[in-house]
């Protein structure tokens, strides 16, 4: 059964969209599928971004897209490659080196309401080149105009776990921490409020602890609102947190919350009106998951 992963997609603010009429879902819509299109040069793209190196793994497409549902985007990602194969043949009444092309192919939808990709992991494609290759392809494409962001949805629960197993928290690092589109959970709501409030679009931030007799738990994370709240925005797609300190052992150990991503299964077959029914099922459970 396929393993299925969740990103956050994170649009940027650019000027155009304060004159721009349309409303945000229907624009953000539209300019995805300029990008996500069976026509569009994807390696071209790829040309000078993060996963240039992607190339090499063979030819990238968009295909068998659909776009009929108001706020859903479905699609595959795939990448063709030549090979060679040994194949029977009648002619000589032996085998004969026949050259091939073959694509690795992912299924994959976008919830626009909740600014929410699912996908299909397999290892031929990648566990993160579905989003990877669709954020850098589309940010290219725009060259600056539009610009995406994309973060894994993370198991919230395992990073509490692996957060729980330190004896001593030294350090605790946000990068790139943006306000919730559309809306926070409890948790996050203090990092939120105060984003907003400030007027941030993009948060970076470091603190560190020195352990010493009178502070010998290091950084008080869930005695923080404020930081607590900034580790939900990561574990939600918002951005993403990095929480260093020791463990018992004195060993030291850091929890990454982009190594530790949601995972689901689900059975898909070969309707993709079902597939997209299943896809935002699974989105709808990710984000309850990360409501808890």
């Amino acid at each position: 059964m396929p393993t299925i992963r969740f990103a956050r997609l994170r649009f940027e603010k650019k000027l155009s969209h304060y004159t721009d009429e349309r409303d945000a879902i229907k624009r953000r819509k539209e300019l995805l599928l300029n990008v996500i299109d069976y026509h569009t040069n994807v390696n071209s793209l790829l040309m000078g971004t993060e996963s240039q190196e992607k190339i090499n793994l063979g030819e990238w497409y968009f295909g068998d897209v659909d776009s009929e549902e108001s706020n859903v985007i479905s699609a595959r990602i795939g990448k063709a490659k030549d090979d060679t194969q040994t194949l029977p043949d009648e002619d000589v009444e032996g085998f004969v080196k026949r050259d091939t092309e073959d694509a690795d192919v992912a299924f994959f939808i976008i919830d626009l309401k909740n600014s929410v990709m699912a996908y299909e992991y397999n290892t031929k494609i990648g566990k993160k080149a579905p989003y990877r290759i669709l954020r850098d392809a589309f940010n290219s494409y725009y060259d600056g105009e539009e610009e995406i962001r994309v973060s894994p949805l993370v198991d919230k629960q395992e990073v509490r776990n692996e957060i729980s197993s330190l004896s001593f928290i030294s350090e605790i690092k946000f990068s790139n921490l943006q306000p919730t589109n559309p809306d926070h959970t409890p948790r996050s709501k203090p990092m939120d409020d105060f984003l907003q409030e400030s007027k941030i679009n993009r948060l970076h931030f470091r603190g560190v602890s020195d352990q010493r007799k009178n502070n010998p738990e290091g950084i008080s994370l869930e005695g923080s609102p404020l930081l607590d709240g900034g580790l939900s925005l990561a574990e939600e797609g918002y951005g993403s947190a990095t929480v260093e300190g020791k463990i018992p052992s004195g060993e030291t150990k850091k929890v990454k919350t982009g190594e530790i991503p949601i995972e689901s299964s689900a059975e898909l077959g070969d309707s993709d009106t079902a597939n997209r029914k299943r896809l935002l099922e699974e989105i709808r459970d990710a984000l309850d998951e990360l409501d808890d």
